[in-house]
């Protein structure tokens, strides 16, 4: 539980250091693949505060490679980490 809640506040952070949406500008392909990787810290972001985590104007590249990167960052989440083998 401590590492997710750490996680989150790291996350959180990062995303608002590195990838802080803004509504106004108009983003393109490598904006896409900026914004899908922090896709998970911008949602949180956008539960507890009036960040967003997809930008309102884009291109249709911002548009694919947002969502590969964000279903790749969610499954990365889900089903990734550190797995021990014996």
């Amino acid at each position: 539980m401590i590492r997710i809640l750490l996680f989150c506040i790291i996350s959180y952070f990062a995303g608002w250091l590195l990838c802080d949406i803004n509504p106004d500008k108009y983003y393109t392909w490598y904006s896409g693949i900026w914004h899908g990787l922090f896709f998970i810290p911008n949602l949180i972001r956008s539960w507890l505060g009036d960040a967003i985590y997809k930008a309102n104007e884009y291109s249709t590249a911002y548009n694919v490679f947002w969502w590969i990167f964000t279903v790749w960052t969610c499954l990365g989440f889900l089903f990734g980490g550190n797995k021990r083998h014996h």
